[in-house]
């Protein structure tokens, strides 16, 4: 059973890919009971992602634990009837549909507020409501372009990269259940429910934008959009037997790095020089110096002197780092179909609350009886459904 923060709070989820069972996923971390609306074909993550083992996807478990399946056709009208005689019983309701596909199949924030007037509504869309593009799809790389993401990753030659993750999905996601639990708040001590909308350009720009443009905080930004920060230390470091993270910021960190590493005379405060240029200098020495040696050896010496710096880590090597099995960042369970799974575990530790783990991702259908059977639903009823295709 659940005990975390939102134990007590039902979640209607009617999404499906990453932006919506993520945030879904999040708020069943929490301890909400989250019932997953699936088509009768099921959430396509389940079917398109890869890799499989014995018909179960990755991408989908790793998107959908802590959720109860419900299959319900709601190209049917009694289908969607079914799903607002849900949403009357529910605490919050999400979807990512595409802009209208919600208001259209009967299901929209209208159609679910007449019927709980206290509904936390939450709506994912690629674009804002408001724009030339508010009903155009939209999928992650197009938001990691749209929002400056993929120009800030440019490298040297100024080739626009993505960051090689569902970043702008995950970031959305993050930002609706931050929402919906502000919303649930809300409901609770006032009484009212409200629309959510969270655009992932949005999300995404906020997400992106607060240290990437400096030079356009103040206004005019002629003479400032030139001086742009760039700072080399924030690329990995090669050694001579892999790569590691240094990252000082302050001039006492630099100072200590420089006296760590047997070169104090690089961060020489009495040399006239602009601090940018000197960073500059060292960052370029220490690339150099940096593949003499193994990383071990200068993550040592840099721990010692309390300079920022880290490994980088594979897969491969991250699962045996000490500092990631003491704080059990990846846990496992049993899957029927696939056997142990492994998978990322809840980020946050709740010293009474505990968000985590408390139910593996469910099987197509799994549980459509136990919940409409719970929410008010006859057992001749249910038959009947079944036997129209309307639920299964």
């Amino acid at each position: 059973m659940a005990n975390g923060p939102l134990a007590g709070f039902r979640v209607l989820d009617l999404t499906s890919v990453i932006s919506g069972p993520f945030c879904t996923m999040l708020l069943g971390d929490l301890g909400a009971d989250v019932i997953k609306i699936e088509p009768p074909e099921g959430d396509p993550m389940r079917t398109i992602g890869r890799p499989v083992k014995n018909g179960v996807s990755a991408p989908f478990l790793n998107f959908n634990r802590n959720k109860r399946s419900v299959v319900v056709d709601l190209k049917n009208e009694r289908g969607r009837d079914v799903v607002r005689r849900l949403a009357a019983r529910v605490d919050a309701f999400v979807e990512n549909y595409r802009p209208g596909v919600a208001d259209r199949l009967g299901v929209g924030y209208s159609d679910i507020r007449r019927v709980n007037p206290k509904i936390v509504y939450c709506s994912i869309s690629g674009f804002g409501p408001k724009g030339p593009l508010a009903n155009a799809p939209a999928y992650d790389p197009v938001i990691q372009g749209y929002s400056g993401m993929s120009h800030v990753q440019a490298g040297k030659g100024g080739k626009p990269v993505n960051v090689r993750m569902a970043l702008a999905d995950k970031v959305a996601g993050m930002t609706s259940a931050l929402c919906i639990v502000s919303a649930l708040h809300a409901a609770r001590n006032r009484g009212v429910g409200q629309y959510v909308r969270v655009p992932m350009l949005s999300a995404m720009i906020s997400f992106v934008a607060n240290d990437t443009f400096y030079c356009y905080t103040f206004l005019p930004d002629e003479e400032f959009k030139d001086q742009a920060p760039r700072n080399a230390g924030l690329d990995p470091f090669e050694t001579k037997d892999g790569w590691i993270t240094v990252a000082p910021f302050t001039d006492a960190q630099y100072e200590r790095l420089c006296r760590a590493i047997g070169h104090p005379e690089w961060w020489n405060n009495e040399v006239n020089v602009d601090r940018l240029q000197r960073v500059r200098d060292v960052l370029r020495k220490l690339a150099e110096l940096l593949r003499t040696r193994e990383s071990a050896y200068w993550l040592s010496l840099l721990a010692e002197a309390d300079v920022p710096c880290g490994m980088v880590h594979t897969y491969e090597t991250l699962f045996k780092d000490e500092e990631i099995i003491a704080n059990e960042n990846f846990i496992c369970y049993e899957y029927p179909q696939a056997g142990t799974v492994r998978c990322v575990n809840a980020p946050a530790r709740f010293s009474e609350t505990p968000m985590k783990l408390w139910r593996i991702p469910p099987r197509l259908g799994e549980h459509t009886n136990e919940v409409l059977r719970e929410l008010g639903f006859a057992h001749d009823e249910l038959e009947d459904l079944r036997a129209a295709k309307i639920i299964a």
